[in-house]
């Protein structure tokens, strides 16, 4: 069964857990702050908008359309399908 980590508090009042790794054989640690429980990163994926993260630079957490054609839709494909679907005079 896992351990539950410890919560620390910083000097300013933000709490944070301790994340221990090995460097050249000395072991060094890194303050991971969370915010409602949450670490802050994921809260960040969590909370921010597609604004906030082109403005940070996080291009790839972006929402994107998944469709590349997204500037048309279902409607004009079926005009389309039926313009083709007539008999031409030429």
């Amino acid at each position: 069964m896992k351990k539950k980590k410890k919560i620390h508090t910083d000097k300013k009042g933000r709490e944070f857990i301790k994340e221990s790794y090995f460097v050249g054989g000395k072991m060094k640690f890194r303050r991971i702050y969370e915010i409602d429980g949450i670490p802050e990163d994921e809260f960040y994926k969590q909370n921010a908008t597609d604004l906030d993260f082109y403005l940070n630079g996080d291009y790839e957490l972006m929402s994107c359309e998944k469709d590349s054609n997204s500037h048309l839709n279902e409607q004009n494909i079926i005009e389309n399908d039926s313009l083709n679907n007539e008999d031409l005079p030429f």
